[in-house]
């Protein structure tokens, strides 16, 4: 049988005042585990960090460069932020944009920074979310199916059902079946609403 203490079976009381005095003589954490029978390293350690405690004193080992103290190394200077570099272009046309924008509530000032801003379209300029629609309505031709050709507007007017419906007819334009106005009004980009669960 050992003379060392059982770390399991020792009143706590007596282990911690044994585990400061060996603290406090400088010894490792597997020193003091060897002083003890069923005690690992790990078990020191963990007794040791919860009475805050001062292993092996601070003082380096034998045979191993230890690390300097904090106060022989020099203070690191304070990293300073490189500045982003931005091109021209980028500048003009984001001027308004940035740090510097007014908060979304003021419309007056946001309004203004768009009108200064340079290269915006007239409409957005103007505060419209869409390029406005030319109030001047084309007068419709009234062609049947059979009467429409690739350069006639492909607008329906009427009812189907109607005898009297029939297609816009107008000159349409090269990139598409519509007039310019129609064309405006059949590409407006699509109001996405949120849906309410019911019950909610």
């Amino acid at each position: 049988m050992s003379d060392l203490p059982d770390w399991k079976g020792i009143d706590p009381a007596e282990r911690d005042r044994q585990l400061a005095q060996f603290c406090q003589e400088g010894l490792t954490a597997r020193a003091i585990a060897n002083k003890f029978v069923n005690c690992s390293r790990s078990a020191v350690i963990g007794r040791v960090h919860r009475l805050k405690l001062q292993l092996n004193n601070g003082a380096p080992r034998k045979g191993k460069v230890g690390r300097r103290p904090a106060a022989e190394t020099a203070p690191k200077p304070p990293k300073v932020p490189a500045a982003r570099r931005v091109s021209k272009l980028v500048q003009q046309t984001s001027s308004w944009r940035g740090a510097n924008n007014p908060p979304a509530t003021d419309f007056k000032a946001r309004a203004e920074r768009r009108a200064a801003s340079p290269g915006l379209p007239a409409h957005l300029v103007a505060g419209e979310a869409r390029r406005p629609i030319e109030a001047a309505v084309p007068i419709s031709l009234n062609l049947k199916l059979v009467d429409l050709t690739e350069h006639t507007c492909k607008w329906p007017v009427g009812d189907p059902q109607a005898a009297d419906f029939g297609f816009c007819g107008n000159g349409a334009a090269e990139t598409g079946p519509y007039c310019k106005y129609h064309a405006r009004i059949a590409y407006t980009p699509p109001i996405y609403r949120l849906s309410v669960p019911k019950g909610a």
